[in-house]
């Protein structure tokens, strides 16, 4: 193999693996699901257990054929305290239960964590309006449940809003509330950041590995013809 080849080989290589790196996630080619919580009560008193069905639907319709390593539901106050409250898999195919205290009066931003799948928005929960979820990107029908739950145990079905983009970040954190009881939660931690890497810089990586390539042949061939005719 010529030094000239094995230049454009290692040029090509190098492309391909700045490309990959710096290209979006599996998430943001068309991976996703949506978190759906089953009803809850209407008033919830703080420091207080609810259990409450969590259902990850990829695509918004169907359960995940394969296994996520962590589901859970992440609570974010006003003051932008994060709890966060994993999840046990039921039987059925999607279907997740968690275990939650709402730490004090007041409402939370409920994010659903869904393991490799990107966060979804859920909705908020408060002490004195319960559960309010966001409308979902998609929802089963009929058939999709007789489908995929034939058993009596079915995913809720939300409204939809086909304009909703399943990939947007969670809401701020809802208003202050009147009272707040700084009693400590299960378990806490920093408000996570979220950055997406563009993907530009993979066509960046590919055009400045092709000039370098050319580079390397153009000086080549100079250097050949140098020697041949000086």
């Amino acid at each position: 193999m010529s030094k000239i080849l094995r230049h454009v080989l290692a040029a090509a290589l190098l492309a391909v693996a700045v490309g990959a790196i710096a290209a979006p996630g599996p998430a943001r080619a068309g991976g996703w699901a949506s978190a759906v919580l089953e009803p809850m009560p209407a008033q919830l008193r703080p420091h207080q257990t609810y259990t409450v069905g969590l259902w990850v639907l990829q695509h918004g319709f169907h359960p995940y054929e394969g296994e996520l390593d962590k589901v859970a539901l992440r609570l974010v106050d006003s003051r932008g305290t994060v709890t966060t409250y994993d999840a046990v898999k039921l039987p059925e195919p999607g279907h997740y239960a968690v275990s939650i205290v709402l730490p004090h009066e007041g409402a939370f931003a409920v994010t659903g964590i869904q393991g490799w799948f990107p966060e979804y928005e859920i909705g908020t929960i408060s002490t004195d309006g319960g559960l309010r979820q966001l409308p979902t990107v998609a929802a089963p029908t009929e058939q999709h449940l007789a489908e995929y739950w034939p058993g009596a145990v079915k995913p809720p079905v939300l409204p939809v809003d086909q304009n909703r983009d399943p990939f947007r970040p969670a809401a701020p954190p809802p208003a202050a509330p009147a009272a707040f009881d700084p009693a400590p939660a299960a378990a806490t931690e920093p408000a996570p950041a979220s950055s997406s890497p563009s993907p530009w810089l993979a066509v960046l990586a590919g055009v400045a590995a092709l000039f370098l390539a050319g580079s390397v042949l153009f000086g080549r061939r100079r250097f050949a013809l140098s020697r041949r005719h000086p």
